[in-house]
């Protein structure tokens, strides 16, 4: 049975749903990187670190056209993925989300970015646009269309809305997301993908998005103004997460590529 917040110490474990709301889970940033990063590092993608620091700000591909990066000096704090046709024009595509955005969200993503990369995918728009909102429907996402032919999605609770843009240019978002809580009057956390970001690929991450599945938390990580409107209860032993919160007093930084390092000045 769901349990009221208040009956947990800052650092028990929880279940928390629904996930959109359950803030980005890990403070230490080094231990985030490598959880966002996992699938991309597994790959042979290479991290950099700026001198004398312990985050990762740069994930690369071994081609060097795929870049994730992690801005903690941006306004938003926030995370931005990017690929080039050619390293020295503008990107092809770009995704971006600010920093409260759930890691496993952008777990997910990653997954998929590096599954698309080792297939050479990375430029394929063949997935319909259905495989981005069926997974939104399937949850029970409400859907309208306003006034301009933009489509939009929304949450049951109503904290959440992606929308579909009809006619987006090649540098415009053709898929955004906006969780905005009305007990808090500011947009929670946003997510962006331009035109050509291939739709498998933000498919996976609104698949992530609609998924019911609690996520772990520690009680002190959900944010206090949304108590009321998170569903939780005591994680048990064996709960996905676990180990990572546990190693989360000493964060182990990814290894590096073949032939890369994880103290290069960016």
């Amino acid at each position: 049975m769901p349990t009221d917040l208040d009956s947990f110490g800052p650092d028990d474990p929880v279940l928390v749903s629904p996930r959109y709301l359950a803030g980005p889970r890990l403070e230490q940033r080094p231990l985030a990187a490598a959880m966002v990063w996992s699938s991309l590092m597994k790959a042979g993608w290479a991290t950099y670190t700026l001198d004398n620091q312990r985050e990762p700000l740069l994930c690369a591909s071994p081609c060097q056209l795929v870049r994730a990066a992690r801005m903690p000096n941006a306004t938003d704090g926030g995370w931005k993925t990017v690929v080039y046709e050619d390293p020295l024009a503008a990107p092809w595509w770009t995704a971006e989300w600010t920093q409260q955005t759930p890691a496993e969200l952008l777990t997910d993503f990653h997954r998929a970015l590096a599954e698309a990369h080792a297939l050479g995918a990375l430029h394929s728009l063949t997935s319909p646009a259905a495989a981005v909102y069926l997974p939104l429907l399937n949850a029970g996402w409400s859907h309208t269309v306003d006034e301009r032919g933009n489509q939009m999605f929304t949450a049951p609770d109503r904290f959440a809305t992606v929308t579909g843009h009809r006619r987006p240019s090649h540098g415009s978002d053709a898929w955004s997301l906006s969780v905005f809580p009305g007990t808090t009057g500011v947009c929670r956390w946003s997510a962006r993908f331009s035109k050509q970001v291939p739709n498998a690929l933000v498919a996976a991450f609104t698949a992530s998005l609609a998924d019911t599945t609690p996520v772990y938390r520690t009680a002190g990580q959900l944010p206090k103004e949304l108590h009321s409107h998170l569903v939780t209860e005591p994680a048990p032993p064996c709960a996905p997460g676990r180990s990572e919160a546990g190693a989360a007093s000493a964060p182990v930084l990814p290894t590096a590529g073949p032939g890369q390092s994880t103290a290069r000045r960016l």
